[in-house]
């Protein structure tokens, strides 16, 4: 054969190679339904995408050159696809942005030389084009660039009116909260909603609206920034001192083995010493967005305002001179996550651990426990560590691995709806299964805590409760004002050195496992915990205080939670 021939097919074979390859993450998703959308605003989108570059100059190669961030970024994107059968959007972006690079790719653990050696293998497949195209002057033919700008233009245009008529249609929802409207209630671009699977169209719009989210947050935080409360510890102990706080997710206490569930859901705890479980702790609100910044802070029950005015305890046990962590498998960014990012950002180290969220099956609570342990080895004479989990958030059956599917039937694996009432039976056992995975995350956590041998505590506390169509109540979730939208679970655990340098405060915990307690008393006994004072304290809100008195569990709408009618099967609330 003909050497001139043999090198001209090698360049056609790298050519198609190569635009396969960008392409194939769009090829991935072939629907075996909803072709012509599919077509559409997929694949067709995508190759006018890369035409649009390309055609930016006359030759080809500085086209080319703009196409290397999208090629060597195909791999990753493929595997995202393949693992978690979503595009890269803003809260993977945010994941690589927020947290430590090793900890950022952590979920590429076990691949990573083979996609190492995949861009590699695009990077000198792209080179070999790029010096082909530059030798050979590879060009436009006369009239196909222009071309190519009419017809994307006409596709501006139309999608830009259509923008318009969305935006006129979907407008924000106009709520109580100025400051949620702005942000929260957003509706997302029509570009976004039509392109946010289309690669690389979605790093685009991922990117964009990483940005956005971010300045949003950081403009609320920045009012909450100069606030100080002048926070000191009474007395500082020379032994080393760690402090955890392990904000749980949807676990109520009725379903813990040590609180007197039939099912054994928690039996490491209950072999465990040391260990107080609160058995009538409520939370004042059944969305996480609005009841975990009432756990961090001094936050009322009733203040509806999404962001906070002042910041945590997390800054609280910075001023008294602690090392503040925070690692979490919940989101950075989002609607139901941004507020509690705010106070994540307070802390010194920040680590997003979980590429999905909580929208899919991800990775588990376990991934915590690594990163708890090189948090303990930086040594920090002082510590604060704040860990938000996962926990129970539906889909339960993805919130534990295949060995602790114990309760059978359970869906694992399965697409089981939370709202059909057929599906009761898998709900309860997922669930189950979920509160003994949780079980293995704090019995781990205290572990390693007995290990340092250090003056230490960790308190874990549910962001709000469940509702699992319990007995003949049809409702499931939460948000429906019932009595166990309320009930959260919560724990304390402290070290002997701890209990022989506060034997008062143990005891004191002691005598309240059962007492009425709320989770806005969270900030004042995390503080009081750590002996931590500051002015104007308020010590008869710590339940670890001589000083403290039970009060009115106020809940988000004024309601008295102890005062309340329970009615009908659900147990919702009203007032008296």
């Amino acid at each position: 054969m003909n050497q001139s021939l043999l090198y001209s097919l090698c360049r056609i074979f790298a050519l198609v190679v190569f635009s396969v390859l960008l392409l194939s993450p769009v090829l991935v998703q072939w629907p075996e339904q909803d072709l012509i959308p599919y077509l559409q605003w997929k694949l067709i989108a995508a190759v006018w995408c890369y035409m649009l570059v390309l055609s930016l100059f006359r030759t080809l190669w500085p086209g080319l050159v703009l196409l290397l961030p999208a090629a060597v970024l195909v791999p990753q994107e493929v595997f995202y696809l393949l693992t978690y059968q979503k595009n890269t959007d803003a809260h993977a972006i945010a994941i690589v942005a927020e947290t430590d690079l090793n900890e950022a790719l952590g979920y590429l653990t076990g691949i990573g030389i083979f996609l190492a050696l995949a861009v590699l293998a695009i990077v000198l497949l792209w080179w070999y084009l790029v010096r082909s195209a530059w030798q050979r002057k590879w060009s436009w033919e006369a009239g196909v660039r222009p071309a190519i700008w009419l017809i994307c233009f006409g596709v501006l245009v139309s999608l830009s009116w259509n923008e318009w008529q969305y935006q006129q249609i979907n407008k924000a929802k106009q709520r109580t909260n100025p400051e949620e409207n702005v942000f929260v209630q957003r509706p997302l671009p029509y570009s976004y909603e039509k392109f946010h699977g289309t690669y690389p169209l979605n790093m685009l719009l991922a990117i964009n609206e990483f940005v956005k989210q971010k300045q949003a947050v950081a403009d609320v935080a920045q009012n909450a920034a100069s606030f100080k409360f002048s926070a000191r510890q009474q007395t500082v102990p020379s032994q080393r001192q760690i402090y955890v706080l392990v904000i749980g997710e949807t676990l109520r206490p009725d379903r813990l083995q040590i609180n007197g569930y039939n099912r054994p859901t928690t039996p490491r705890l209950a072999g465990t010493t040391n260990l107080i479980s609160f058995t009538d702790m409520i939370s004042p609100w059944a969305w996480t967005r609005m009841s975990v910044p009432v756990i961090l802070s001094r936050k009322s029950a009733t203040d509806q305002r999404y962001f906070p005015l002042e910041p945590s305890v997390v800054a609280a046990f910075k001023e008294a001179g602690f090392s503040t962590s925070w690692l979490s498998t919940q989101s950075p960014l989002g609607v139901h996550d941004s507020s509690i990012a705010i106070h994540a950002s307070e802390a010194d180290q920040v680590q997003y651990l979980n590429p999905v969220g909580y929208k899919k099956e991800g990775f588990y609570d376990d991934i915590l426990l690594p990163a708890f342990e090189r948090v303990l080895k930086q040594n920090q004479q002082k510590q604060l560590i704040v860990l938000h989990t996962l926990g129970s958030h539906f889909s339960y059956a993805d919130r534990y691995p295949q060995n602790f599917d114990l309760f059978t039937p359970s869906g694992k694996g399965q697409a089981v709806s939370m709202h059909d009432q057929k599906s009761k039976i898998l709900l309860n056992n997922a669930y189950d299964n979920s509160v003994a995975y949780t079980d293995f995350i704090l019995f781990s956590l205290i572990k390693q805590l007995e290990q340092s041998q250090s003056i230490s505590g960790l308190f874990f506390v549910s962001d709000h409760g469940e509702n699992i169509f319990d007995g003949q109540c049809t409702k499931s979730g939460h948000g429906h004002n019932t009595e166990r939208d309320y009930r959260v679970a919560s724990m304390l655990w402290t070290s002997d050195a701890y209990n022989m340098l506060y034997p008062q405060k143990k005891a004191l915990a002691e005598q309240r496992r059962a007492e009425p307690l709320s989770t806005t008393s969270v900030f004042h006994s995390m503080l009081d915990l750590a002996d931590i004072r500051y002015p104007e304290q308020k010590l008869h809100k710590s339940w670890l205080n001589p000083d403290w008195r039970p009060s009115p569990r106020i809940l988000q709408h004024g309601l008295d939670f102890d005062k309340a009618k329970r009615t009908g099967l659900c147990q919702e609330l009203k007032a008296d």
